[in-house]
């Protein structure tokens, strides 16, 4: 029930879930609730521009839903829509009135209302800095965790992060050789450094270095922080970076790269799968489950972390959809299911059963992740599911309105959901047809 009138009585009725839900105000948008396994909480989200920003307004137990939703309705959600953080702004903290007592939770630290103000804007993009860009992630990474997977996964993360943000120079004390990657001019490492000045160059040379005088092992941790910190600068549009700056494999022979790791493209190449037919067949010498996880991916045009994370309980197979109570850029939004991906997941469950997840892994969890596809020298990776999806649908001609909607991408005036309509249930149709179509009509 995503979408209802959200009042006192129905919070205070509402069970607590093993999975984060999400609750939509019906009387205002924007004003939402998350039910977890042990808390409520009032959030206010919208967007501006393409961009979409949520902010916690606190738990249910402690504030009241008529003072959250005025709260949101007010103060929250008029600066969201006019492209401002509201957590960047300090707010009087005279008096003990409800509205004093939720804006002194939601509040900033100075460093933090500094960062919302400066790195968050493509204003002065010289300034932002990978430590900036690298706090940002933090908050990101850390609150979807916790929404996600819940506390205790979450202080796991808030570890390995923090051993991540080390490397990049951003711990509070070093040995007598200061951070990786510092010089004579950046003693702090890459921590200082504009996020715009990490060029391939000085990835090569950077590596290089950290191989002869700290270490193969050393480099190769310092460039995984650097992997995570880069992918998600160019995910986000507040950050100044269009592009992966780590294209260090100029050769494309794999040469000079840390072990493990493949050749990283620039953001404006076009990833498609080169001969979809030998995708197809390659695929279908997979196990059950990894094979059908590929073909979902290939017919829907969904990210791969949201085929992992898919669950039965968010799937309806009659009317043709699944649903996502949080994405990476909406905090819900509803996928269109064509035949044949019903096809494959009616298959699926009739041969593995219904666990939680749809895509299970070896110990009953979810899988962890997707394979890439091999043939000789070609290297298909999951991503490119995606990016064959959208190139198939602009070929048909499918409107820019309707190939968003699907792939969940910003669009102005949605409210921050996508739902599936009719006609984007035809469209996704159309585009499986073809799909299958160029593959000679391979069965699902």
């Amino acid at each position: 029930m995503p979408h209802t009138k959200i009042t006192q009585a129905f919070v205070e009725g509402l069970p607590f879930h093993d999975s984060t839900d999400w609750y939509h105000d019906t009387e205002l948008a924007g004003f939402n609730l998350s039910v977890g396994r042990r808390s409520k909480t009032y959030y206010a989200a919208a967007e501006n521009d393409g961009r979409f920003m949520r902010v916690k307004i606190g738990r249910a137990d402690v504030t009241k839903a008529n003072e959250a939703r005025a709260v949101a309705r007010d103060i929250l959600l008029p600066e969201i829509r006019r492209g401002v953080d509201p957590r960047s702004k300090y707010f009087d903290d005279a008096g003990d009135t409800a509205y004093a007592r939720i804006m002194r939770g939601i509040r900033m630290s100075d460093d933090k209302a500094d960062l919302a103000l400066r790195g968050r804007r493509k204003k002065g993009a010289d300034n932002v800095t990978v430590g900036h860009v690298w706090a940002m992630y933090e908050e990101h990474h850390l609150a979807r965790m916790i929404e996600e997977r819940g506390p205790e996964k979450a202080n796991r993360a808030k570890k390995h992060v923090a051993e991540q943000r080390r490397y990049l120079g951003g711990a509070e004390s070093y040995g007598k050789d200061g951070p990786p990657a510092s010089t004579m001019e950046w003693p702090d490492g890459w921590w200082n450094r504009p996020i715009t000045s990490i060029t391939p160059e000085l990835c090569s040379q950077t590596w290089r270095n950290l191989s002869r005088t700290r270490g193969r092992r050393t480099a190769q941790l310092f460039f995984m922080a650097v992997k995570v910190l880069l992918n998600y600068a160019v995910a986000k549009e507040e950050v100044p970076v269009t592009s992966h700056p780590m294209v260090i494999d100029i050769a494309g022979d794999g040469r000079g790269l840390p072990k493990g790791w493949q050749s990283l493209r620039a953001q404006n190449a076009v990833e498609r799968i080169s001969d979809i037919r030998a995708w197809w067949r390659q695929v279908d010498k997979l196990t059950v489950i990894p094979k059908s996880a590929l073909k979902v991916a290939l017919l829907t045009g969904m990210r791969p972390s949201e085929v992992l994370t898919m669950r039965w309980e968010n799937v309806d197979l009659d009317a043709g959809k699944v649903w996502f109570g949080m994405t990476k850029t909406t905090d819900y939004r509803e996928v269109a299911l064509s035949s044949w991906s019903v096809a494959q997941l009616k298959r699926l469950q009739s041969m593995s059963g219904r666990h939680e997840y749809v895509f299970t892994g070896p110990t009953g969890g979810r899988l962890q992740s997707l394979p890439t596809i091999k043939r000789g020298a070609d290297r298909w990776t999951p991503k490119q599911c995606r990016k064959e999806w959208q190139t198939v649908a602009v070929e048909l001609g499918v409107s820019d309105t309707q190939r968003l909607s699907q792939v969940g991408k910003g669009l102005g005036g949605t409210d921050g959901h996508y739902v599936v309509t009719p006609d984007l249930r035809s469209t996704v149709q159309q585009v499986a047809d073809e799909i299958m179509r160029r593959v000679e009509g391979a069965a699902t």
